[in-house]
């Protein structure tokens, strides 16, 4: 018993667990988290690590945003969309929809004037990319900027 409320002893310290948390799974995640850093703290420790859990922790977020936390890490290494050569084609159509729709996935990126997304559907995709694009000015803008 004596490790176990150590850990809760020292974990309370650093709530990532809220109370009024709605989704459970969300809890649970976070709890884990928790759990997997004061784990993590404590193989260190062990193998003669001399920080403290509060700088064990600073240091832990610091290296993870410098590794995950930049744009480019988000995206594709290479732009797929921006290589190759890319038609417009019909998508077609299903037994229920004769005149099949999408959403343009470069207008849905913008904001109207109450802030709102824009919903436009299209009847054109890029069959390469598997993307729905208006043919003026989307189909272009899409495979020739990287950030549309």
């Amino acid at each position: 018993m004596g490790g176990v409320d150590m850990e809760d002893q020292c974990l309370s310290h650093y709530t990532t667990v809220r109370n009024q948390q709605k989704k459970y799974y969300k809890k649970i995640f976070r709890q884990l988290l928790n759990q997997s850093g004061w784990n993590a703290f404590v193989l260190f420790k062990k193998c003669g690590g001399k920080m403290t859990h509060l700088d064990f922790r600073m240091n832990l977020v610091q290296s993870l945003l410098q590794t995950y936390g930049e744009k480019k890490h988000l995206q594709h290494p290479v732009a797929d969309h921006l290589t190759g050569r890319h038609f417009a084609s019909h998508i077609e159509a299903t037994e229920k929809k004769k005149m099949p729709t999408r959403v343009c996935i470069v207008c849905s990126k913008m904001f109207d004037d109450k802030g709102r997304r824009v919903r436009k559907e299209s009847r054109f995709e890029s069959k390469q990319c598997n993307v729905a694009l208006c043919i003026v000015p989307c189909f272009e803008r899409y495979h020739t900027v990287q950030d549309f």
